[in-house]
C-alpha cells in the first residue's frame, strides 16, 4: 500500500515497480531516475509512530500507511534538498558531537540531527522557506522615512521629493510562532534526556532556500543562515500530547478506521490540505472528495 507511484505532468501515473524496473519516461517526468528512486523508498508499515509523523497529523499519518497513492515528485524536491543538506552536515560532525543519533521514548520513535556532548547542546536542521522563517524569527516591522532617498513620482499619497517609506525590521520574541517544530524539537529534547543526554541548549538551523530574493528581503530575511534559540515546553505537556498521538493512530490502524480530521494547526489552517498534504486526494475531509 502507501506509496504507489508518481504522477507525470499530465496527470498520468507510472507506478513503483515501473520507475524500479526503469520502465519510466524521465523526458516526459522531468526528473533523473535515481532521484525517482530515492524518492521510492519507503519505511515498513509496522514501524512504531515517529515524532514527525505525530506532528503531521492523525489522518494523514493513517492514510500515508493504509491508503494507496500517488504523489507529484515536484512537490518532493524540497524535501529532497532537505535531506541531501542534513546528511553533508552530518559528515561535518567533529569529535564529541553524535550526529542522527535514533532514539526513542515509550514506543515513538525520532532521530536528532546534531547532538555536542561537550556541550549539551541540540540542534535540529531545517532546509524552509522565508515564511516559515519569518515566522519562527517572530520578524515585525515599524515604518520610517529613508534618511536619504526621496520619491521621485507622487507614491502612496506622498508627494514627489519627500523621503521614500521604508520598512525596519526588528525580531519580537513574544510574536515568534515555532509551530510544529517547537514540539518536535523538543519532544527530541526530553527524548534524549530520558536516554540520559542531558541538554542544556536547543537550537532550530535554518537554511532559507529562498534567501536573498526580493519575497525574502521583503519579509524581513536578510541572511541565509539562521541559528535560533527553541522555547522550552514542560514534559508534561509533551508527554500528553505525544502519547495521546500515538494512541489515536495506533487505535486506528488497529480497527481499520479513519481519525478525524487534522488540526487546524497541522493543516495549516487548511492550506495543506489544498495543496501540500501528500494524501489530500484520498483523504475523506477535503473538499473535492465531500461532493
Amino acid at each position: 500500500m502507501p506509496l504507489k507511484g508518481f504522477k507525470y505532468p499530465d496527470g498520468t501515473v507510472v507506478s513503483l515497480e515501473s520507475v524500479r524496473a526503469r520502465k519510466v519516461d524521465i523526458d516526459k517526468m522531468g526528473m533523473a531516475l535515481p532521484t525517482l528512486l530515492y524518492m521510492s523508498e519507503q519505511r515498513e508499515n509496522d514501524r512504531p509512530p515517529s515524532t514527525t509523523e505525530l506532528i503531521s497529523g492523525t489522518c494523514q499519518a493513517y492514510l500515508q500507511r493504509t491508503e494507496d497513492y500517488y504523489t507529484d515528485p515536484q512537490e518532493n524536491a524540497f524535501s529532497l534538498a532537505g535531506t541531501i543538506h542534513h546528511n553533508k552536515l552530518e559528515d561535518s560532525a567533529s569529535s564529541g558531537m553524535i550526529a542522527e543519533l535514533p532514539l526513542e521514548y515509550e514506543g515513538i520513535t525520532g532521530i536528532v540531527d546534531l547532538y555536542d556532548k561537550e556541550s549539551k547542546t541540540l540542534i535540529d536542521y531545517k532546509n524552509t522557506g522565508s515564511y516559515k522563517a519569518s515566522k519562527i524569527l517572530g520578524l515585525q516591522y515599524t515604518e520610517k522615512e529613508h534618511p536619504t532617498e526621496v520619491y521621485k513620482r507622487r507614491t502612496r499619497g506622498r508627494p514627489v521629493g519627500s523621503p521614500k517609506i521604508i520598512k525596519v525590521f526588528y525580531r519580537d520574541p513574544a510574536t515568534a510562532d515555532f509551530g510544529d517544530w517547537g514540539w518536535q524539537i523538543n519532544f527530541y529534547r526530553m527524548t534524549l534526556e530520558k536516554n540520559n543526554y542531558p541538554v542544556e541548549n536547543m537550537y532550530v538551523q535554518m537554511t532559507i532556500r529562498d534567501g536573498g530574493v526580493h519575497a525574502a528581503v521583503s519579509r524581513g530575511i536578510d541572511k541565509n543562515i539562521y541559528l535560533v534559540e527553541v522555547p522550552y515546553i514542560n514534559d508534561t505537556i509533551l508527554i500528553n500530547k505525544f502519547l495521546d498521538k500515538k494512541r489515536a493512530l495506533v487505535s486506528s490502524l488497529e480497527n481499520k478506521t479513519v481519525p478525524t480530521v487534522c488540526t487546524s494547526e497541522e493543516t495549516w489552517d487548511g492550506r495543506k490540505c489544498k495543496s501540500y498534504c501528500p494524501v489530500r486526494e484520498v483523504c475523506p475531509y477535503t473538499e473535492d472528495n465531500n461532493e
